[in-house]
């Protein structure tokens, strides 16, 4: 599964609070992502995204986004539309189009952005992940894998 090429540079971001129970998916999927060493893959952690990121997104070619979900299908993968009209401006909510047109707009960078939501079904406070979001956070690991050795 190491087929990765040097010219594709890849971050998986896993998204959440890993005190609120299935919240915690994002991290999970990092690490079992992490075990695989991919090269040119790096996985980053955070609660929330947040405008610094846009600093750390100039260096990579693809961004997979993985987050919990209370909605949806058990995991749905789709690559992000860029959107040149994308406002920018807000005080307390970042998303993922938002990043890439303040990439686009400050460093002339377009980025390659896919969410990976997974739905899960315990959001309460808690450090354990149901075995339901487990099980999906497990498919997602799949079809991450997929995407990076095919990229």
């Amino acid at each position: 599964m190491t087929n990765v090429s040097s010219s594709n540079k890849i971050a998986v971001i896993g998204v959440g609070n890993s005190l609120r129970s299935d919240d915690g998916i994002g991290a999970y999927i990092c690490s079992k992502i992490d075990d695989f060493n991919f090269p040119f893959v790096t996985t980053i952690i955070i609660q929330q995204l947040h405008v610094e990121l846009i600093e750390e997104l100039m260096n990579y070619d693809s961004v997979i986004i993985a987050d919990a979900s209370i909605t949806g299908n058990d995991v749905d993968f789709i690559s992000l539309a860029f959107d040149e009209t994308q406002s920018t401006s807000s005080s307390h909510h970042m998303n993922a189009n938002m990043l890439n047109s303040l990439l686009q707009k400050i460093h002339g960078k377009k980025v390659t952005i896919n969410l990976c939501s997974v739905r899960g079904e315990n959001f309460e406070i808690g450090e354990t992940i149901s075995s339901f979001a487990i099980n999906n956070a497990n498919k997602a690991v799949k079809v991450i894998c997929d995407f990076i050795t095919n990229s």
